[in-house]
């Protein structure tokens, strides 16, 4: 009877060495997946934010409406680790055809794109050794631009 519950005893931490391994890397996975959606997700909204900004012409009478294009987007980007860049393009119609004009959001009337973009790396070893050191993530919005003053028709 002694010899089976030593026995006993040694399939149970059998199995847990072959369990226990597999089920930290399903937890792992499962906290670098929702860090990365969080990411993801955030450069999304940042993108939305800068857009909508953009698009509502504030800051066009003051001078400084390409900073709070910027300070909108990055409200969304603010705890998210390394460098993010916001990146503003308009097209003269709404068509968005042809060169768009970039770092300008244009005028009332035009199309404006925010585009975000930053890296994200795993916080795990294990898992930047199987993934590569960085991934990049974009989002980018479009908006047509509010009639703040009337719009001047195309050439």
């Amino acid at each position: 009877m002694r010899a089976n519950t030593r026995n006993q005893r040694g399939a149970a931490a059998l199995e847990a060495a072959l369990v226990l391994p597999v089920l930290l890397m399903l937890v792992v996975g499962t906290m670098e997946t929702a860090s990365l959606l969080r990411s993801w997700l955030a450069v999304q909204k940042a993108s939305q934010a800068g857009a909508r900004t953009a698009a509502t012409g504030l800051g066009e009478e003051t001078g400084d409406r390409m900073a709070r294009i910027e300070a909108a987007a990055e409200h969304f980007l603010a705890d998210l680790p390394g460098a993010s860049q916001v990146a503003v393009r308009s097209w003269p119609d709404e068509t968005m055809s042809g060169a768009a004009q970039e770092g300008d959001p244009g005028e009332p009337c035009q199309a404006v794109e925010v585009e975000v973009t930053t890296t994200w790396t795993a916080a795990t070893p294990l898992l930047a050794a199987l993934l590569p050191s960085e991934l990049s993530l974009s989002g980018a919005d479009r908006k047509i631009n509010e009639p703040w003053r009337p719009c001047q028709s195309s050439p």
